[in-house]
């Protein structure tokens, strides 16, 4: 029982740094005080097979924390984007509205993610190497 007690301290206190509005390079809300997403889902590329890949849907709240902590830790990158897809990356919030990315993570720890609003094209975002392999594990963790 205290390590579920534990477990939902840290989860609290995770869930309000990332909604205290931090000045982060991504910004998944236009209002840093809304609510997380409700559903995050990766869809593979269909013309990617250079690994095998499953698309992943996550609904629970400490999952869909994980990766937007990864999104928000995002720094944007310099210079013109040349790069292929993975997965196409869908936020859904409760209220109905979606934000899309490219999404390019891989399987290798030692690199970093890639993102990339589909709003805007031309600039992308790297997700730090520690980051990038939580997200991983989360994945892994749909596909085994």
């Amino acid at each position: 029982m205290k390590k579920a007690e534990i477990l939902s301290g840290l989860f609290a206190v995770l869930l309000a740094g990332l909604l205290t509005g931090c000045n982060h390079s991504v910004s998944t809300n236009s209002n840093p005080k809304e609510a997380l997403p409700s559903l995050i889902t990766l869809t593979c590329n269909p013309n990617v097979t250079i690994e095998a890949c499953e698309d992943v849907e996550f609904e629970d709240p400490v999952e869909i924390g994980i990766v937007i902590e990864a999104i928000n830790k995002a720094e944007r990158i310099a210079g013109s984007l040349d790069y292929g897809v993975e997965y196409k990356m869908d936020l859904a919030d409760a209220n109905g509205s979606l934000t899309k990315y490219d999404f390019s993570i891989g399987k290798d720890p030692k690199q970093s993610a890639l993102l990339v609003n589909l709003e805007d094209t031309h600039v992308g975002y790297t997700i730090p190497i520690e980051d990038a392999n939580r997200v991983r594990k989360l994945i892994q963790s749909h596909t085994d």
